[in-house]
């Protein structure tokens, strides 16, 4: 195998790398954050003209929960088929490729989207009564 495209495969799973981090220190956010919601339940129920919006939190909790998942899942099988194509020594496959590339999409959108989804959350338990 060409030095270059060894160096180019070690990027990649460097990159898979990170992602996988990100995904695990997401998860960690949303469980927290389901921590809260939930302790904040306890202490008070969410009044009727809050309670779809309370809702609406829960259900983009378990959304994002169900995502990091699949998205952990999808890296770690990428990152496999290229380890596979390094021990090996061949190019990867088209469509591993081609993996790697609706990978990357689909991590840009998680990153805009949790962002969004934070600042949502912030915003809707910074103007709780309990605080």
């Amino acid at each position: 195998m060409k030095a270059t495209t060894y160096r180019q495969l070690t990027s990649v799973h460097l990159l898979h790398r990170i992602w996988h981090n990100e995904l695990e220190l997401a998860l960690q956010e949303v469980l927290f954050w389901q921590e809260l919601l939930g302790t904040l339940s306890e202490v008070e129920h969410p009044k009727a003209a809050e309670a779809q919006t309370w809702q609406t939190e829960i259900n983009q909790l378990h959304h994002f929960r169900r995502l990091i998942t699949r998205l952990r899942n999808d890296v770690q099988t990428v990152d496999q088929e290229l380890a596979m194509s390094v021990r090996f020594e061949h190019v990867p496959a088209k469509e591993t490729r081609l993996d790697h590339q609706y990978l990357r999409e689909e991590m840009d959108s998680f990153h805009a989207d949790f962002r969004t989804f934070k600042a949502s959350i912030r915003q809707f338990i910074v103007t709780k009564t309990t605080f």
